[in-house]
C-alpha cells in the first residue's frame, strides 16, 4: 500500500512531551476529541498475515468479540484496512506493527503528525480531520474492516453511524477513564496480537521505571501542573484521578499541598480555576505549565505572581501538544514525554 516505515521501535530511550482535549478547560476538551493521526494501512493477503502475528508474540484467534461501554464489536477476521481516530488509538496500531488506512490529524503536530511520530507514519496515510464534526463520509470511503475509536470522547455520539460503517471499537469505560494500558491490550485483542500488546506495555511501563530509578531525587519532592487557557483563566491538574497526575506520582512526585481544593471546578466537568493572581498556588519544586499559545505565556508572565513560580523550583513551561500528551498518554507518545521532561527532572534540587 506504499512505502512502509522501516523503524517501528518501541521505545528509543526515554522521550518526551504531552497534550490534547481532556485537557484543562475548554479546549482540552476539544484537543482531546481533535488529537488524533492518521497512518495509511496494508491490504492485500500478505499484509493480513502481517497484521495478525508479530515476530514477538503468537497470533490471536479469530473471530474476536471484544465487549466495550457502546456494545461489543466482532471481529471476524485480521483487519487489512484499520482507521484510527484518536492520537491514542494510532499510537497503539503503530506500535503492533499495523498501519491504519487513515487516522484522525494532531491538530498540535506538524503536518497533522504528533512529533514523537515522525518518521513512523506509512507514507499512504490519510489523515483526517475530526473536528470540529467527525466526517462519515470520509471515513466510509477509506472502506475500512475496523474502526479503532477508544480515545473518542464523543463516542456515544458517533459510535452508531461508525458502527455502520465497519466494526468499531470504543472505549471499555470512556476515553476519560481507560487507562494507555488497558488500551494497548483492547486494541492489541481486535488486531489479533494480544501477546505483542503485553509486551509493549511492559516495555513502556519500563522506561518510566528506569526514569524514577535514575532521577531518585524526585521521589517526595512536589510537583503541580496546570493549563493556561487564557491569559485570565489557568486550569489546575490535581485530581489524583488524572492521568497526568498518576503519570507524574509514578516517578515518585506528589502533587503540592497549596494546590489542595483545586482538583474539580463547581461542575466537576473540569479542572479547578485560578486566576492570574492566585498563580502563586502552582509554585512547587517541579511547576509544569502548558499555555494555549506565546500571547498567553508572555502575557502571564508578567504578572507579579508569576516571580515566584518561575524562581522556585524547576519551573516548565510546555506547548499544547506536551500537555495534552501528558494528560492524555498514549503509548509511544511517554517514552517522547519523557524526554522531553528530562531536563526538568534534572533541575529538580
Amino acid at each position: 500500500m506504499g512505502r512502509r516505515r522501516t523503524d517501528r521501535r518501541l521505545s528509543e530511550g526515554v522521550h518526551r512531551s504531552v497534550v490534547t482535549p481532556r485537557r484543562a478547560g475548554v479546549l482540552l476538551a476539544v484537543v482531546v476529541l481533535s488529537a488524533g493521526l492518521a497512518s495509511c494501512g496494508s491490504s492485500g493477503d500478505d499484509d493480513a498475515d502481517k497484521a495478525a502475528t508479530t515476530p514477538t508474540g503468537k497470533a490471536g484467534v479469530f473471530p474476536v468479540v471484544i465487549e466495550h461501554s457502546q456494545g461489543k464489536a466482532e471481529v471476524k477476521s485480521a483487519p487489512k484496512r484499520v482507521v484510527a481516530l484518536s492520537a491514542m488509538d494510532l499510537d497503539a496500531a503503530i506500535s503492533l506493527g499495523v498501519d491504519p488506512v487513515g487516522a484522525a490529524k494532531d491538530p498540535f503536530g506538524k503536518n497533522g503528525v504528533s512529533p514523537w511520530l515522525s518518521g513512523k507514519l506509512d507514507a499512504d496515510t490519510k489523515l483526517i480531520n475530526t473536528t470540529p464534526d467527525m466526517s462519515f463520509e470520509e471515513i466510509a470511503a477509506l472502506k475500512p474492516d475496523l474502526i479503532l475509536a477508544t480515545g473518542d470522547y464523543g463516542i456515544s455520539k458517533n459510535y452508531g453511524k461508525l458502527s455502520q460503517i465497519a466494526p468499531t471499537l470504543a472505549p471499555t469505560k470512556s476515553a476519560a477513564e481507560d487507562s494507555w494500558q488497558s488500551r494497548e491490550e483492547e486494541i492489541g485483542k481486535a488486531l489479533g496480537k494480544p501477546d505483542a500488546a503485553g509486551k509493549a506495555v511492559a516495555a513502556t511501563e519500563q522506561s518510566i521505571e528506569d526514569t524514577a530509578a535514575r532521577y531518585p531525587r524526585l521521589k517526595g519532592r512536589t510537583f503541580s501542573a496546570s493549563y493556561a487557557y487564557s491569559a485570565t483563566q489557568i486550569a489546575t491538574i490535581a485530581s489524583p484521578d488524572d492521568f497526568a497526575v498518576k503519570f507524574l506520582e509514578s516517578l515518585g512526585l506528589e502533587v503540592t499541598p497549596t494546590l489542595k481544593g483545586t482538583e474539580k471546578s463547581a461542575t466537576n466537568e473540569q479542572p479547578g480555576l485560578l486566576s492570574p493572581e492566585l498563580a502563586g498556588r502552582l509554585t512547587s519544586d517541579l511547576t509544569v505549565i502548558g499555555f494555549v499559545s506565546p500571547q498567553v505565556r508572555n502575557t502571564l508572565e508578567k504578572e507579579p505572581s508569576f516571580t515566584k513560580v518561575k524562581a522556585t523550583g524547576a519551573y516548565t513551561p510546555v506547548d499544547n501538544a506536551t500537555i495534552t500528551e501528558l494528560r492524555n498518554p498514549s503509548i509511544l507518545g511517554i517514552p517522547w514525554l519523557l524526554e522531553e521532561l528530562t531536563p526538568s527532572f534534572k533541575a529538580v534540587k
